[in-house]
């Protein structure tokens, strides 16, 4: 597939789980429900017989109000409090992934940035590459 539009939004999460590797290792802690910025940014791919008569496969506009839909939610309040489960950023990116897929054709990946701590976590399950 020779082409990747990714899209992405900006919000500030609170993923309220403490850091116990970086309290071992003495660097500066997170405390738990602290702010952090986040990029939600996911990843459409397609090929060229997929280009409409207008030379694009999808909309972008509908596509980035979906993430903001998605970090709206993950901007309300500690991830703790919202998920069954324990809200690391790879288990969360994969819940993304898994309830945006059915409804993005093409959906190749799902990542969240933590720009406060600088990391990137993407979930993608297909393995992709640009030729």
């Amino acid at each position: 597939m020779p082409f990747l539009v990714d899209v992405c939004v900006v919000f500030f999460a609170r993923q309220g789980l403490p850091s116990p590797v970086r309290a071992a290792a003495e660097q500066q802690r997170l405390v738990p429900g602290e702010r952090v910025e986040v990029v939600l940014r996911a990843g459409v791919g397609f090929d060229d017989g997929d280009l409409t008569e207008r030379g694009w496969f999808f909309d972008t506009d509908a596509f980035s109000a979906r993430l903001a839909v998605w970090a709206e939610l993950l901007a309300n309040g500690p991830w703790t409090e919202q998920f069954a489960f324990r809200p690391t950023f790879e288990l969360v990116a994969r819940h993304v992934y898994g309830e945006l897929a059915p409804e993005v054709p093409g959906l190749a990946f799902v990542e969240l940035e933590d720009r406060t701590y600088g990391s990137r976590t993407r979930y993608a399950p297909v393995p992709w590459s640009v030729s």
